[in-house]
């Protein structure tokens, strides 16, 4: 359009390049792979104190896992493996949220620990329901 005055912005005056180089410069990641991979994965390696620290620490699994074996083998024989149970399970619990590594320990304990409860339930209603009946 000739003779026409131009508003304030220009195509020829205002240019900007918005695009990326084809290729990556070397050692650069390409720039599509970074939307799906933005960084590389490098797994973490544990120091020795670190490890020796994390070794000590099933201190509570163990305790969870033995609490819980004694209150099973104290729940075949009557109710009074019920607390042993409890605190088997409350450490298990406890040792969920702080000991990562000891996980099949805890998990025994926890086990074992409900299995003692509900031969301690089994035991209280055996107790208070067959064992009351009064034949007439």
């Amino acid at each position: 359009m000739a003779g026409e005055e131009r508003g304030p912005f220009h195509d020829d005056d205002f240019r900007v390049d918005l695009t990326r180089p084809p290729a990556p410069a070397p050692g650069e990641l390409d720039y599509a792979s970074t939307f799906t991979a933005p960084t590389e994965w490098v797994p973490y390696v544990y120091t020795d104190s670190e490890l020796t620290a994390q070794a000590g620490r099933r201190g509570l699994s163990i305790a969870s896992l033995v609490f819980g074996l004694v209150g099973l083998l104290i729940a075949l024989f009557g109710v009074w493996g019920a607390a042993l149970s409890t605190a088997a399970v409350v450490l298990a619990v406890m040792a969920r949220m702080t000991e990562r590594r000891a996980g099949t320990v805890w998990a025994y304990g926890l086990v074992t620990g409900l299995a003692g409860l509900v031969l301690a339930v089994g035991w209280v209603l055996i107790v208070t329901q067959v064992l009351t009946i009064v034949p007439d």
